[in-house]
């Protein structure tokens, strides 16, 4: 029931007041004076206060706006009673402070009542409001601090610092469920003696797992109650609450909480403390899953280095052996091309080389993805002509490729950038070599080389101005629209290419890594059947700069490369 505290400087009037409020099943307080009354405000919270208007030393107007001055009293409601005349004056005064009525004695006591009980309805009403908004306003406090972070232990411990904040409690704990124990997550306000009891005394097949873990249900009461005779484990002594934690039908673990004092929830209370524990439950599981993924991930960056590492051992010493294979084959050819006995030899002595030359290839490909996983792939850049290069290595492409013609194409020279020209001509020959192998019938390879102010498909990380762009152009199968975004990816082969074309998939892999490192980028058009573009787009050097002067390049612009090597 609700409490009223009266005030007023006369016995007779307390008494009246008393018994008639008393007689109604209210508890009452009395205060004889202004002082009196401010005291038992404070300290007593009553539901509503009647105040008397004419008192000695502080009158009735003076208490109400000291009232309304303190947060803590601010919103108890407040009935002025006053035996004077009616006075519009004083009655408007006394509203305008924050009295919630005032009203002139002698008044029948059924109105009175009425008013009270008007005045506390009211005030219920806007306590349960605040306490919803306020219950609220913790539970998304606490769903913001658990999902700020998705570090396991730094989620216990901002869980646990909200959930006794917004609960009022002395202690807490959350618990995780492991195996068949029980694993401290955070704690706070426990000793060490009871941290060992809840490890050694709470488990799954104990009363309390059994019911909290297995059961699901939500302990509320005293600590002997809860926990019966293992009452260390409510540390505080007062009131135990233990609730389940439980995601996805899984019990992940319980959250428990302790107050000194003995308290009885309302249902309100316990649906606020069930939203806390489902709260604490997503934050704890999406915390673990992280946990358990960046492991995975780690793991997975572990064994993806030690491959890259065995793979840059395997490829470096099968190129000793492979060199002298080549070495023989060379001199046994030279001698197969000077004893006519030999000559029959001559054809499985080049097949030798060829093969001998493509694993090679395939290793070297290997060696930098390798080292592009360690990053270990060194670039040792310096003033180049990507002009004259692509001229350069399109003559030396075309004179071992008889049944396909090269057309370069040379808009604007020199073209300097600044690059490692190693780095460049792999990137060229593995363009021009794609064109020539996925062209199987032969044909024109249509190799551009110009200036672009607003190079094609730039990236937007990129920065503007003026690029060094180079187009290869084939007219043989084509890729497929659907698989072009993962052409560049490491060991990706286009399904129309599979079982046709040899090959590992990584050379546009290597070719995309050595462009983006020097601040490149690659793109692709191409229809299915009807052949593929590639163009590469790298920074320009200032034309100007006398720090990097320009190299000299071939006179003729554009060429037919078998016609000029002619």
């Amino acid at each position: 029931m609700a409490t009223i505290l009266i005030v007023d400087d006369q016995p007779d009037n307390l008494y009246v007041l008393e018994r008639l409020l008393k007689g109604k099943g209210y508890q009452v307080l009395q205060a004889e004076n202004g002082l009196a009354a401010l005291d038992a405000a404070t300290t007593r919270q009553p539901d509503l206060i009647l105040l008397d208007v004419m008192m000695p030393e502080m009158d009735g107007f003076e208490v109400v706006q000291r009232l309304r001055d303190d947060a803590t009293t601010r919103t108890i409601p407040v009935v002025l009673l006053t035996a004077n005349a009616p006075d519009e004056r004083l009655k408007i005064q006394g509203l305008k402070l924050g009295a919630d009525e005032y009203l002139t004695q002698p008044i029948n006591n059924n109105e009175l009542l009425a008013r009270v009980q008007a005045l506390l309805r009211t005030k219920q009403t806007q306590d349960e409001l605040q306490s919803r908004n306020t219950q609220l306003t913790a539970l998304l406090d606490i769903v913001q601090a658990s999902t700020s972070t998705l570090n396991l232990d730094e989620v216990g411990r901002r869980l646990i610092d909200r959930a006794i904040s917004a609960t009022h409690s002395d202690v807490g704990g959350i618990w995780l469920q492991q195996d068949e124990k029980l694993i401290c997550l955070a704690q706070q306000g426990y000793s060490a003696e009871v941290i060992a009891a809840w490890e050694t005394n709470v488990v799954a097949d104990s009363p309390i797992g059994i019911r909290v873990l297995q059961c699901r249900e939500l302990l509320v009461g005293s600590t002997a109650e809860v926990f019966g005779d293992h009452k260390l484990l409510g540390e505080a002594g007062g009131t135990a609450i233990v609730l389940p934690l439980v995601h996805r039908d899984a019990s992940l673990g319980l959250l428990h909480l302790g107050t000194r004092q003995t308290r009885t929830p309302r249902d309100e209370d316990l649906a606020f403390l069930h939203a806390i524990a489902n709260a604490a439950a997503v934050a704890v599981q999406n915390a673990r899953l992280f946990e358990e993924s960046n492991q995975q991930r780690q793991d997975l960056e572990r064994v993806d280095h030690e491959r890259d590492e065995f793979i840059s051992i395997i490829s470096h010493e099968l190129k000793n052996p492979l060199a002298s294979i080549k070495g023989y084959a060379g001199l046994l050819q030279r001698r197969a091309r000077k004893d006519t006995t030999l000559q029959t030899s001559l054809k499985g002595l080049d097949v030798i080389e060829q093969q001998v030359n493509r694993m090679t290839t395939l290793l070297d490909q290997l060696r930098d993805v390798s080292q592009i996983g360690m990053d270990r792939f060194m670039i040792e850049a310096g003033p180049v002509d990507l002009a004259h290069l692509t001229q350069r290595i399109a003559f030396e492409m075309q004179t071992t490729s008889a049944s396909h013609q090269l057309q370069i194409d040379v808009h604007d020279e020199p073209l300097m950038i600044y690059a490692d020209e190693f780095r460049m001509t792999q990137v060229l020959s593995n363009l021009i070599n794609n064109a020539i192998k996925y062209s199987p019938s032969g044909g024109s390879i249509e190799i551009v080389v110009r200036r672009e102010a607003t190079p094609p498909q730039r990236p937007q990380e990129l920065p503007l101005g003026a690029y060094a762009v180079v187009t290869v152009r084939d007219y043989g199968i084509g890729i497929p629209s659907d698989v072009q975004e993962r052409l560049f990816h490491r060991f990706f082969r286009a399904p129309n290419t599979q079982g046709r074309i040899s090959g590992m998939g990584l050379g546009l892999y290597i070719t995309r890594e050595i462009l983006q490192r020097h601040g490149g980028y690659i793109w692709v058009e191409s229809e299915e059947g009807e052949g593929s573009l590639f163009g590469v787009a790298l920074p320009l050097l200032n034309e100007a700069s006398e720090e990097h002067p320009a190299t000299e390049t071939p006179q003729s612009a554009s060429a037919s490369v078998a016609g000029t090597a002619a």
